[in-house]
């Protein structure tokens, strides 16, 4: 009697498992990443804008929030038009500077930077943004800051202390220009 030898995997089912495994791999860091069971990017970072963060060469986003956009003008208290979107990253920056951060990472945008909701010590800086009244709960993404929106609406703090444009309306009405340079042809310093 001849035992018949089963004859060896297929490379095409072991690609197949492959594939499968690293796509089980991704889902278990994506739900541990949200979960915040991963260890937090710490250190010294630096405020791109008033939502945005850099440290190194990797940009990060604070999760929902939505702050001005670095050229954006609003309407102040007296009716005059103020920089608030460099008046948002400034706020930023005064939070940041010399403060090390922990930053859970969320998820990645379709830009490459990481989504992050951000403290320094006690301090949740996506919240104080929001509180402080430099940035709005940006609700298409999540509405975990709206409480904080409506204190500092209220309370007539930062943006809501005279009028503005909501930053993803003043984004799209100067999509064209802005994609093309035309309306800041000149780089504008980081200080």
């Amino acid at each position: 009697m001849r035992i018949r030898r089963k004859a060896g995997r297929s490379p095409l089912r072991s690609l197949a498992d492959g594939l499968v495994f690293l796509a089980l791999a991704a889902l278990v860091t994506l739900a541990v990443s949200r979960t915040g069971w991963l260890a937090p990017e710490s250190g010294r970072f630096v405020a791109i804008d008033g939502d945005s963060l850099r440290k190194g060469e990797q940009e990060y986003r604070l999760h929902g929030i939505d702050a001005p956009e670095l050229h954006q003008n609003c309407t102040g208290k007296d009716g005059k038009p103020f920089a608030c979107g460099r008046a948002a990253r400034d706020h930023l920056r005064s939070l940041v500077t010399r403060e090390t951060l922990d930053c859970d990472i969320l998820e990645t945008d379709r830009y490459g930077r990481f989504v992050v909701e951000c403290r320094a010590g006690d301090v949740n800086i996506n919240r104080e943004m929001v509180q402080s009244g430099w940035a709005i709960a940006y609700r298409r993404h999540a509405t975990d800051h709206a409480e904080a929106e409506a204190a500092a609406r209220q309370s007539r703090r930062g943006l809501w202390q005279g009028e503005f444009e909501t930053p993803e309306r003043w984004r799209a009405r100067h999509r064209t220009s802005l994609m093309r340079g035309a309306m800041f042809p000149d780089p504008i310093p980081v200080d």
